[in-house]
């Protein structure tokens, strides 16, 4: 007699033929994200899992956004599993109609007095690392995976080609005079290495050492009496602070202007009246 397929087999299925389809940062967020769903999900067949074991799953006093989060993947797993996989007939999906908890953009912005004062109390990698979120508006990750062979010449103008490690857009930033500047700045940093942003061992940071040293920096910060603020913020700050919305628009590379208007346009604008 076949055993009957478990939530775990349905996870690892997902594992195996979903996740590496993702880019690398949510590879590990998923892989992440599917250890803790197991524990309560795991054992179950896909049809002993009801409504009620998914609102008591997300009924949480704190992280109810992650939450949210985890009950889309769990909703994705048993979409794969009806949808493609076929694994039985009349399963239904059991986060259908199950109410999410309500969401509000972040609207944290950086002011420029802010953002000033902060990276002077830093050292110079994380003053590089700022600079360039702001001119360029990319994610961290992308920021401290850096390659000087990104940098390219096309029709004599130098660009940095960045293919984004989130959702694998592909940009060509062309190398303003300001940005050119804190290149430089990058490139007369010892050591030397491949890697824009290096360590003292002219290495690349990785996203948790990087993450570390800018939590001691804002932890100092905000015993100064200052509100601390995310890396992710410089990046919402490059797009509020761009004149053009179809310009920032195209340079973070959202795939949806209404990301760009919504989640990361938070300066208050200047418009006209109509007359």
């Amino acid at each position: 007699m076949t055993p009957e397929i478990t939530m775990n087999d349905l996870f690892d299925k997902y594992a195996i033929e979903c996740i590496p389809e993702l880019q690398p940062r949510s590879q590990r967020d998923y892989h992440s994200i599917l250890k803790i769903l197991r524990v309560p999900f795991g054992p179950q067949l896909p049809r002993e899992v009801k409504p009620r074991n998914v609102v008591d799953f997300i009924n949480v006093p704190t992280g109810r956004i992650h939450r949210n989060r985890m009950v889309t993947i769990l909703s994705t797993v048993f979409k794969k599993a009806i949808g493609k996989w076929c694994i039985e007939d009349d399963l239904r999906n059991p986060c259908t109609g199950v109410e999410r908890w309500p969401t509000r953009p972040r609207d944290r912005y950086v002011t420029t007095e802010e953002f000033d004062a902060f990276r002077a109390t830093t050292r110079p990698q994380v003053q590089i690392a700022m600079d360039l979120a702001l001119l360029t508006g990319q994610r961290q990750g992308d920021i401290i995976g850096l390659k000087w062979s990104q940098i390219k010449e096309v029709n004599g103008k130098d660009y940095i080609e960045i293919d984004q490690g989130k959702t694998g857009k592909k940009l060509a930033i062309f190398i303003s005079g300001e940005l050119r500047i804190v290149l430089n700045r990058a490139w007369e940093t010892s050591p030397k290495g491949d890697y824009v942003l290096r360590t003292k061992w002219g290495r690349r940071y990785t996203e948790d050492g990087f993450r570390a040293m800018w939590q001691r920096y804002c932890r100092q910060w905000e015993n100064l009496g200052n509100p601390r603020f995310h890396f992710h913020d410089i990046r919402a700050k490059s797009i509020s602070d761009n004149l053009n919305l179809d310009a920032a628009y195209l340079l973070a590379g959202h795939i949806d202007m209404k990301m760009t208007r919504r989640v990361y346009d938070r300066a208050r604008r200047i418009v006209q009246p109509l007359r």
